[in-house]
C-alpha cells in the first residue's frame, strides 16, 4: 500500500490535498510490547510509510494468519489535535462501510492505550496511478507516452466503478486523484484515502477560501473545512469546492475529478497547473475550463468529449455520477457510440474500419491499445463498395445491394462489440477468481516455516479447501517434489508421491513465485490445473501449498449468465491452444491448433493463427456443414497468473 498521508504532504500543487500541516515526532515500534498496543491480535514487522501526524505499519493478523497494513495516528497528534482524531475515525468507518473490490477494506478499528486512534487494512502492493502516468511520459516520443497513457483506460475505468458503488451509498470521495488509487500486482484497482468524503446524511458545507474558527460537533460535515483553507487537491478539485456560488458538494463534484484524471491521460497533465492560488482563482472564474482536444496530439475525439463534457463548470452540464461517467468510458473502450459525442454521417458510416481498444487484463501488465475488426472491416468494405460502384452504374437494383452490404457491416460491427464485451466480462470473472484462490493459497503458505509444519498441515489444507470451494483438493509438498499432507481425506492415498518432475513444481521452485499449471490429466481422469505457491525460509523454498482445479467444471460455473444465450459459443484456451472450456464440451481438452480441425474448416486456420498472434481481436471462419453462414469471433487475453496466458473467445453465427 503506498503510503502516501495527505495530512501533511508539501508536494507540487497539482497533487497534494491543502489541510492543516503539523510536524510530529513519529517513532516506528518493533517491540512486542508495541504489539500489544493493538489489542494483542497483531504483530508488527516494519514500517511502509510515515507522514507528519501519522504512520501506516506493515502488520500481521496473527489470528487468521495474513499480512495486513495498520494506519495510526502518531500519540502526540492524537492528543493534541482532537479534530485530526475526529476526522481519522471517520474515515476509517466511512471506509469500512463501501464494501467494494475496489475499495480497500477495514479489518479492524480500536485505540491505543495511548489514546492513538488506529485502524487495520488489507495491504494492498503496488504503485499508484500518479507512478504509472509519470512513467508514461517518461517516454521521449509524446505518441508514445499517450498510447501508453491510453493503456490506463481500463484502470480510470475501475475507478468510475468504484466510486459509483460510493455515489450509490451516499458517499462522495472530494479527494481523488492518481495518487490515490492503488494499481495492485493482481489487476486490483483500489482508491484509497477518505478522509475527506462527505456523506449525504452529513450536512453539508462548501469548501470556504478561509478557515473559520469556533467550536465544532464532531459528527459535522463543517469540522473537516475547519482543519485547513480547503477540502480537496487544487489541481483536482471542482469549482463548487472552492466557490460555493458554483452549487453544493455531490456526486458531479467526483466525476470533475475524473475528468481532470481522464484529462492526464489525454495531456498527459492535469487541466489546470500552477500555485495554488492561480489554480483556485481559474476555479472561481467564470471562464470555462480547458479543452481535452490537443491539436499536437492525436487523442481519440469521444474520449475528448466524454472529458469535457465531466470538466463542464455547470455542474447540471456534467455526468450525474461517476456511474454515468463509467458507461460512456466503457461505450468507448467496447467500441459502440458515445453520447457525449456527436458524430458525422462520415463518421458514423467509417468507424467500423479502423477501431482501437483497450483490453482488461488481470495482473499489473501495461495494456496495449489493438485496432478491432481490421479484417472483417476491409473485407466487408470492399463488398460495400462495390455495390455502391454498382448502384451508381446500375441503378435501383444494385443500391438495394449496396444497402444490404451496408447492414451487413453494421450487424458484423454490433456482434463483433457485443461479442468483445462479454469476452472482456469473463476474463475479468476468470482473473479476480484466481486472484482470490492465489491470495488464499499465498497466505496459507506464509504459516509453514518447516518441513514437519508441512506434514502437519491437513487441517490447514481441509480449512483452505473449506474457504476456497472451488478447489478440488490441496498439498503441501517438501521441494523438490514429496507430497507431505492432502485434503480433502479421499487423497490422501496420493501423500509419498513424488512430485519433482511435474513443470509446475519445477517451475515454482526455480523462480520462488507462485506459478499455474497447463491443463494436465489427473490421476483420477478429470482435466486439472494446479496452482502453487512457493514456502519460504528466509530465501530458500523449502516447499509448496498447492491447490488443484477441475478446469471445465470451475470455468463453467464462472459463465453461467454467458451460456444461457443458445446462439453463443465460449472457448477458453491456454497459450499452447489446448481447450480448457469449450460450450460443444466434446471439444474440451482437444488442441485447438490441429491440423485435423484445419483440414475440416480451412478458414479456421487463419482466425487460430489470429488469436494465438493477438492479445486481443475480431475474426471470423465459416463451417458450412454445421450452419449456413459465418460465425464471428472476439476475443481478449488474460494472465491468470503471471507466467500463463489465457485466451477468452466468444462466437456467435451470423
Amino acid at each position: 500500500m503506498t503510503p502516501d498521508d495527505d495530512l501533511t504532504r508539501l508536494l507540487r500543487q497539482d497533487d497534494f490535498t491543502v489541510l492543516k500541516p503539523r510536524p510530529y515526532p513519529r517513532p516506528l515500534p518493533d517491540t512486542r510490547a508495541n504489539d500489544e498496543a493493538y489489542g494483542g491480535g497483531y504483530s508488527l514487522r516494519g514500517a511502509v510509510g510515515a507522514g507528519g501526524v501519522g504512520q501506516v505499519l506493515l502488520g500481521f493478523d496473527e489470528r487468521i494468519g495474513r499480512e495486513v497494513a495498520i494506519k495510526e495516528m502518531l500519540d502526540q497528534a492524537a492528543n493534541e489535535d482532537r479534530e485530526l482524531s475526529t476526522r481519522f475515525l471517520r474515515e476509517a468507518r466511512i471506509t469500512g462501510r463501501l464494501e467494494h473490490p475496489g475499495i480497500v477494506p477495514v479489518y479492524d478499528l480500536g485505540v491505543k492505550p495511548s489514546g492513538a486512534p488506529y485502524y487495520v487494512m488489507r495491504l494492498v502492493r503496488g504503485d499508484t496511478l500518479a507512478q504509472a502516468l509519470k512513467e508514461c511520459n517518461a517516454d521521449p516520443l509524446p505518441e508514445h507516452a499517450l498510447s501508453k497513457r491510453l493503456a490506463l483506460l481500463d484502470r480510470l475505468i475501475d475507478v468510475c466503478e468504484a466510486m459509483a458503488y460510493a455515489h450509490s451509498k451516499g458517499v462522495v470521495h472530494r479527494d481523488l486523484k492518481p495518487g490515490n488509487v492503488v494499481l495492485g500486482q493482481f489487476g486490483e484497482t483500489i482508491v484509497l484515502d477518505w478522509g475527506l468524503a462527505k456523506v449525504e446524511s452529513e450536512t453539508e458545507s462548501a469548501a470556504a477560501p478561509l478557515p473559520r474558527a469556533g467550536r465544532s460537533n464532531a459528527d459535522d460535515d463543517e469540522d473537516l473545512t475547519r482543519l485547513g483553507d480547503i477540502l480537496g487537491t487544487p489541481a483536482y478539485m471542482a469549482p463548487e469546492q472552492a466557490d460555493p456560488r458554483f452549487g453544493g458538494i455531490d456526486a458531479r463534484t467526483d466525476v470533475f475529478a475524473l475528468g481532470c484524471m481522464l484529462f492526464y491521460l489525454l495531456n498527459g497533465r492535469p487541466p489546470l497547473q500552477g500555485g495554488m492560488d492561480r489554480i483556485l482563482a481559474e476555479l472561481a472564474s467564470d471562464q470555462a475550463m480547458p479543452t481535452a482536444r490537443n491539436p499536437n496530439l492525436a487523442a481519440p475525439v469521444e474520449l475528448v468529449a466524454i472529458c469535457d463534457h465531466a470538466l463542464a463548470k455547470d455542474k447540471a452540464k456534467r455526468f450525474k455520477d461517476a456511474g454515468a461517467f463509467a458507461d460512456e468510458l466503457r461505450a468507448f473502450r467496447d467500441g459502440r457510440l458515445v453520447n457525449a459525442y456527436a458524430y458525422t454521417r462520415a463518421e458514423l458510416l467509417k468507424r467500423f474500419i479502423a477501431r482501437n481498444k483497450v483490453l482488461l487484463l488481470a495482473t499489473a501488465a501495461v495494456m496495449a491499445s489493438i485496432v478491432i475488426g481490421a479484417g472483417l472491416a476491409l473485407r466487408f468494405g470492399i463488398e460495400a463498395k462495390q455495390a455502391h460502384k454498382l448502384a451508381v452504374a446500375e441503378g435501383e437494383q444494385a443500391k438495394q445491394q449496396f444497402q444490404r452490404a451496408e447492414q451487413a457491416l453494421a450487424d458484423v460491427t454490433r456482434i463483433s462489440n457485443t461479442n468483445l464485451t462479454v469476452a472482456s466480462r469473463i476474463a475479468y470473472r476468470i482473473g479476480g477468481e484466481f486472484a482470490n484462490l492465489l491470495n488464499g493459497l499465498v497466505q496459507a503458505a506464509t504459516q509453514f516455516r518447516t518441513a514437519a509444519d508441512l506434514v502437519g498441515a491437513t487441517p490447514r489444507l481441509e480449512k483452505l479447501t473449506t474457504e476456497l470451494p472451488r478447489l478440488e483438493s490441496a498439498a503441501t509438498t517438501r521441494a523438490p517434489g514429496t507430497l507431505l499432507a492432502v485434503a480433502p481425506a479421499r487423497y490422501r492415498h496420493a501423500i509419498g508421491a513424488d512430485t519433482s518432475q511435474l513443470e509446475h513444481n519445477r517451475m515454482a521452485l526455480q523462480s520462488g513465485e507462485p506459478v499455474l499449471s497447463q491443463v494436465h490429466a489427473a490421476p483420477e481422469g478429470y482435466q486439472a490445473v494446479t496452482l502453487v505457491a512457493p514456502v519460504k525460509a528466509g530465501n530458500a523454498t523449502i516447499g509448496f501449498v498447492s491447490g488443484r482445479i477441475k478446469a471445465a467444471e470451475f470455468l463453467g460455473g464462472l459463465l453461467h449468465a454467458e451460456l444461457q444465450d443458445s446462439r453463443r459459443t465460449i472457448w477458453i484456451i491456454q497459450d499452447d491452444g489446448l481447450i480448457l472450456f469449450d460450450t460443444e464440451t466434446n471439444e474440451i481438452g482437444l488442441n485447438l491448433f490441429r491440423e485435423e480441425r484445419y483440414a475440416q474448416l480451412p478458414e479456421l486456420r487463419q482466425l487460430a493463427e489470429e488469436i494465438a498472434g493477438q492479445r486481443g481481436g475480431v475474426g471470423y471462419y465459416e463451417n458450412s456443414a454445421a450452419y449456413s453462414g459465418r460465425r464471428i469471433a472476439s476475443w481478449v487475453s488474460l494472465n491468470p497468473v503471471a507466467n500463463r496466458e489465457w485466451k477468452v473467445v466468444v462466437l456467435e453465427a451470423w
